[in-house]
């Protein structure tokens, strides 16, 4: 039985309905459901008895993302629980005051750029406590024995970025989606939109991705995760491959990408994607060995403990690397290319 956030439900939907073109899984079902007569009656009803949805709102959620929660829930048929933790947040930030005797601000509001990954942090981390929590006892308050997994939500892009937080909701025991890319999680969605008629997934599917852990303007969503990253999915997409599958370096993915790429971006534009890529790539690496367990369907997984052995802690400079860039970008050189180009 499962605890997961809402951006799973997708991936986990086409496991369910395969489910129920296998009688050789009836056995497994119940030992589930730890009830030997049951036998499930519909995708909806054995949802229910099965999984369990969580959305954690704060003051920072929109009213958009709560609306999609809520229809997703409904056309599946989970369990749903509704959280809001802006109490335990401020609990944790009055605590922090009293010590230290200062309280972080926003960007926004005028604070720096530390204030601002701090305030987000908590409140990533409150929901990964919360998470374990309601799995421990959700059953229990409902008179079911037994208890729940924790499912976590990040994807292989975000882990090879490091575009999550250590210890937070990404936390769990196992993630189906941790290694699967953003552009093929989306493929999957729209698959799932299109043969299995959850209208709810089309505004998923259209909805920017974000975080939602900075103030709203006017009720809106103002922090977008590829703003946030600096770089957009499909890059990061493309990042990822050349660096867990072609094994690329700065310098290698450099001189791949200003071929793949000469119709959108200049070498010097490139260069500095890359160098962005490679300098988060190499600060956030500590965070790869502890990723929470993954699926893996495909060969470009970043997963540290079973998959990629190279070192976990690099030089984020990457001096040697990034000057033999800068040299293939400078005045001088680019003559020559652009001559040879001409020849």
């Amino acid at each position: 039985m499962y605890l997961f956030s809402l951006s799973l439900l997708p991936v986990l939907i086409f496991f369910l309905f395969l489910l129920f073109s296998d009688q050789g899984v009836l056995l497994d079902v119940r030992k589930i459901v730890n009830d030997e007569s049951y036998t499930p009656k519909d995708p909806r009803e054995f949802c229910r008895r099965i999984l369990t949805t969580c959305y954690m709102a704060s003051e920072n959620s929109s009213q958009a993302t709560y609306d999609r929660a809520k229809s997703l829930t409904e056309e599946i048929g989970s369990y749903h629980i509704n959280i809001n933790i802006d109490g335990v947040v401020k609990a944790v930030w009055v605590v922090f005051s009293a010590v230290m005797g200062r309280l972080p601000q926003y960007s926004m509001c005028g604070g720096s750029s530390r204030e601002n990954l701090a305030l987000q942090n908590v409140q990533a981390r409150i929901r990964m406590v919360f998470a374990y929590l309601f799995a421990q006892l959700c059953l229990w308050t409902r008179g079911i024995p037994g208890g729940l997994l924790v499912l976590g939500s990040s994807n292989v892009d975000e882990s090879l970025r490091g575009y999550f937080t250590k210890y937070d909701c990404s936390s769990a025991d196992i993630n189906p989606i941790g290694g699967i890319s953003k552009n093929d999680l989306r493929s999957f969605i729209q698959h799932c939109l299109e043969n299995f008629h959850l209208r709810a997934l089309g505004s998923i599917l259209s909805a920017p991705p974000t975080a939602e852990l900075e103030p709203l303007k006017e009720g809106q969503v103002a922090q977008t995760d590829e703003a946030d990253m600096g770089m957009t999915y499909d890059e990061l997409s493309v990042y990822g491959k050349l660096r867990k599958i072609a094994k690329a370096g700065p310098y290698s993915m450099f001189c791949k990408l200003v071929n793949m790429w000469k119709d959108i971006c200049t070498p010097a534009e490139v260069a500095s994607k890359v160098k962005h890529f490679f300098r988060m790539y190499s600060v956030n690496r500590h965070k790869m060995t502890v990723l929470t367990p993954s699926y893996h369907a495909a060969n470009y997984s970043p997963d540290d403990n079973r998959f990629d052995l190279r070192p976990f802690l690099y030089n984020s400079a990457w001096s040697w690397q990034f000057r033999c860039i800068d040299e293939q970008v400078s005045p001088a050189t680019m003559k020559v290319y652009t001559h040879t180009k001409v020849m």
